[in-house]
């Protein structure tokens, strides 16, 4: 496979390591929200019960919280980003039918067997690739030149596992 160029961006770091540990803001964010409006909608009904006044705060809360976590995760990519220079370095991907080939500009290569992936995640923005704990790496979907070349890597990640 011709391999593909890119470098990585601030978002890209944030959506990376968000993704690596599980969150999704938007949906999050949108279930908090239809979990709000629905306990205000069963608050002006005639199903309401003492309690329910508690429940609205503690979502709303809890919503909040979660707000403030993702925005922290967020400072703290951008912190890495601007700390870490290999995350700013031009990076060149490619693949084969055993692996892939990850190489920053004048850093180390690494080469990942597909047997050695231990999870593929992507979102709208990146597709990640989880080799252990903390080893990852992310490679932003607009790199790919179409979508045809990102479904045979999506397929080849996916095809030892």
């Amino acid at each position: 496979m011709n391999p593909v160029q890119f470098t990585l961006d601030p978002e890209d770091v944030a959506s990376a390591r968000l993704l690596a540990i599980g969150i999704r803001p938007r949906l999050e964010l949108l279930l908090f929200a239809l979990a709000v409006g629905a306990l205000l909608a069963w608050s002006v009904s005639p199903w309401s019960f003492e309690f329910l006044p508690l429940l609205i705060g503690l979502a709303a809360s809890l919503g909040a919280f979660r707000i403030m976590q993702i925005g922290k995760v967020k400072e703290a990519a951008l912190v890495a980003y601007r700390r870490n220079p290999t995350l700013r370095r031009a990076i060149s991907a490619s693949w084969d039918e055993g692996g892939v080939t990850i190489q920053p500009q004048g850093a180390m290569t690494e080469r990942i067997l597909w047997t050695q992936l231990r999870r593929l995640k992507e979102n709208d923005r990146i597709v990640l690739l989880l080799q252990g704990a903390s080893a990852i790496h992310a490679i932003p979907k607009r790199a790919f030149p179409d979508r045809s070349a990102l479904a045979a890597f999506r397929a080849l990640a996916r095809r030892d596992r």
